[in-house]
């Protein structure tokens, strides 16, 4: 039987009131383990969202000790916010002056779509080419540009390109990882040109000319990313919540036929109605704005949540990849161990995507390993 603690629920009620502007009952919060829900909340990477839900409590509520920790996590993350957004209009003039077509992947894009943006905890910068050519065009132009040590990676395999400015993190990519199972990979291409040919299709903007994608693109994108982590290593409620709030902003500018049809392309069907139901059932999400949401998914629903919660953001805090041991390769055979128990956790929910990714895994696994 799976279970929430106490502080586990509270965390997702003060989560709910954060994403949805929801009133939040005080009288359950009057012997609340304020440390026990904060570290969950920075697990998650939803401290921001949090807070302002705890900013509605009484003051007497909350101990002055994290009331004021929280405040001063909320202004870092509203610091950050701010600094991108200074930022990104730079960055997106100087690639549009060479005349290249990118998308601004997640990040403020999605950001833009929570009640308060500055809220959001920012991650990377990631820019999407529609064109293979113009991304290594713009690797070559940046890697002119750039000292040395602000390059992080360069990977021709899967053309992303990693550097540092100013702190933040950029990362341009020339395609999108889609190994999640058969379908989805076979598919992919196909449904991607389709979108990117599709004149008729609307593309919000941030302002000073960020570009974004098409609704139609991210209303999945945003999804397949989401999940993908999830199978592969595990995500935080933040990757969540950007998928529902994405999704509930945009409702009424998507095509919904279409949306459902691309979904079964991809074979992303059954997962989707398990996340959707999750949603839905324990994150608040509205059951009327969920498209293929169907009750019967309630348990495995619960079941993908409790993984979350086990696992943190991007599964760094699933104690079965820990080891405190000073021997290197016996730290990464238990990371090794630890990431395939998860993998198989999933297995009688989503056999195929369970056992998909693992030959990728094992070959970069033993990569990382020796190249050390």
């Amino acid at each position: 039987m799976i279970i929430f603690s106490d502080s586990e629920t509270l965390f997702l009620d003060l989560l709910r009131a954060g994403l949805w502007e929801r009133h939040v009952d005080s009288r359950f919060f009057l012997q609340a383990d304020w440390e026990s829900i904060l570290t969950i909340a920075s697990q998650q990477t939803m401290t921001g969202i949090v807070g302002d839900a705890m900013m509605s409590l009484p003051k007497d509520i909350i101990p002055k000790q994290w009331r004021m920790k929280v405040i001063r996590r909320m202004m870092e993350i509203e610091d950050a916010n701010l600094n991108m957004n200074k930022f990104l209009p730079i960055l997106f003039r100087r690639i549009h002056r060479q005349g290249w077509n990118v998308w601004l992947l997640k990040g403020q894009g999605v950001g833009s779509c929570y009640p308060n943006p500055l809220r959001r905890q920012s991650g990377d910068i990631d820019v999407y080419f529609l064109s293979e050519e113009e991304f290594h065009e713009a690797c070559s132009f940046f890697k002119k540009y750039l000292p040395p040590k602000d390059i992080r990676s360069v990977n021709d395999e899967t053309m992303d390109f990693e550097f540092t400015v100013k702190k933040l993190y950029v990362e341009l990519h020339g395609s999108i990882v889609t190994e999640l199972n058969r379908t989805c990979k076979k598919n992919f291409k196909i449904w991607e040109k389709r979108i990117i040919t599709d004149h008729k299709l609307i593309s919000p903007m941030l302002n000073d000319g960020v570009t974004l994608p098409p609704y139609q693109f991210d209303a999945i994108f945003i999804f397949l990313h989401t999940v993908r982590h999830y199978f592969g290593g595990g995500i935080g409620l933040r990757q969540v919540s950007d998928w529902m709030r994405y999704l509930y902003s945009y409702y009424d500018c998507l095509d919904l036929k279409q949306l459902i049809a691309d979904i079964q392309l991809l074979g992303l069907e059954k997962i989707w109605r398990v996340f959707g139901c999750m949603a839905v059932s324990y994150l608040g999400y509205p059951k009327d704005k969920m498209p293929l949401y169907e009750n019967m998914y309630r348990e495995e629903g619960k079941t993908v949540l409790r993984f979350i919660l086990n696992s943190g953001n991007f599964g760094r805090y699933d104690p079965s990849i820990k080891s405190s041991s000073s021997i290197y390769l016996l730290r990464k055979w238990k990371a090794f161990t630890g990431h395939m128990r998860m993998k198989f956790r999933n297995f009688q929910i989503f056999p195929e995507e369970s056992v998909y990714g693992i030959p990728g895994f094992v070959v970069d696994g033993l990569k990382r390993t020796f190249q050390r």
